[in-house]
């Protein structure tokens, strides 16, 4: 998955594989317990992106990173 946006941030913005929606993509990540702001509800340009927090502990960002690795 691509990484659309700076690293020096909190948030990382991913878009959403083969022009799936935001919303889609956010509901099926959610469905291996990953939570991310679905970027259409960020405002139209957020579309076909998501926002990933990077707040939860490091151990719980590892795990969420192989997961991603698993689904995507």
């Amino acid at each position: 998955v691509r990484v659309a946006s700076s690293t020096a941030t909190m948030y990382l913005w991913l878009e959403a594989p083969g022009g799936e929606s935001s919303e889609a993509f956010a509901t099926r990540l959610l469905e291996y317990g990953i939570v991310v702001a679905p970027g259409g509800y960020l405002g139209p340009a957020g579309e076909g992106y998501v926002r990933l927090a990077l707040v939860p502990s490091l151990e719980d960002c590892e795990r969420a990173a192989a997961i991603l690795e698993q689904v995507l």
